[in-house]
């Protein structure tokens, strides 16, 4: 089955996910370390993987094809907030591989059930912005009141390799979209492969708090790709599909950049964004 999986592949389509796949893991990854869990989510929500998925589905399927397929990867982005939440939830007390399991299971049962729902834009983006509200009140409760730890991300070898198979994954769904239709090619290109491996890298090497912290600020970063697929669905029946990928593009990078200097104005605002200093300091003052 693999084999014939790969046979169909076009070796651009192949590379240029794998690459885009890498690369936002990488990024995410290290903007953690660098800047700490607030921006660091804000980014994972870039649509490094499902712009080139959409843009090879432009060159080869219809515009209604490519509406629906959008519409069902919004739907698909609910089920990612589920993922997310049920991820930060175990992360304290379970191992990463084990917190990814139990999340994995979740999105999985979250995506046959939304499968079944017709392929209306307005009716994925209200069931999305409702998941968000609940995803984001309900994660409140997992936050760690001790300061998240900020530190460099290693094994950058072992992120490339999961990355370029998670583009071999991505590079499938496109080529195959015909065999799996609007709805399973539009579920399966929005799988939350990226914050997989994001969610395991950070946990295994950052620790829980931080994952954690990274996880439900994702929740918003995923508004970015939900903005991209409801854009998309709209856009794309009232011109050449080029220039309503472009827009779609332009919306999710728009929101990314405001969810950008929002997570930085509050990281300056708020005292817990400098708590590890703060902390430092007080410990050198003498203070406990």
């Amino acid at each position: 089955m693999p084999a014939s999986l790969l046979s169909g592949l076009s070796i651009d389509a192949l590379v240029i996910r794998m690459v885009a796949t890498a690369f936002v893991v990488i990024a995410v990854t290290w903007s953690v370390g660098a800047f700490g869990p607030r921006i660091g989510g804000a980014l994972a929500g870039l649509p490094i993987v499902l712009g080139p998925g959409f843009y090879f589905l432009g060159a080869q399927a219809s515009a209604p094809f490519i509406a629906q397929a959008a519409t069902y990867a919004l739907l698909s982005l609910c089920a990612t907030q589920l993922f997310l939440l049920a991820y930060l939830a175990a992360a304290r007390r379970a191992r990463p591989l084990a917190a990814l399991a139990g999340a994995l299971t979740v999105w999985l049962l979250s995506a046959a059930m939304l499968r079944l729902l017709p392929a209306e834009v307005w009716l994925a983006a209200t069931l999305f912005a409702l998941a968000t509200w609940a995803c984001w009140s309900i994660g409140a409760r997992f936050l760690s009141p001790v300061p998240t730890a900020k530190g460099k991300v290693g094994g950058t070898g072992l992120l490339l390799l999961r990355g370029l198979l998670a583009g071999v994954l991505v590079a499938a769904v496109t080529t195959l979209n015909q065999r799996l239709g609007s709805a399973g090619s539009g579920l399966l290109l929005a799988f939350p492969i990226g914050y997989t491996v994001i969610a395991v890298t950070i946990h295994q090497r950052i620790g829980s708090a931080s994952v954690i912290a990274t996880l439900r600020s994702a929740l918003l970063g995923t508004v970015s790709l939900a903005g991209f697929c409801a854009t998309l669905a709209l856009a794309i029946t009232l011109g050449p599909w080029q220039a309503a990928l472009g827009i779609a593009l332009a919306a999710s990078v728009a929101i990314t950049l405001w969810l950008v200097q929002a997570a930085a104005r509050k990281s300056r605002a708020s005292p817990a964004g400098d708590a590890f200093e703060v902390k430092k300091r007080d410990t050198h003052a003498g203070i406990p």
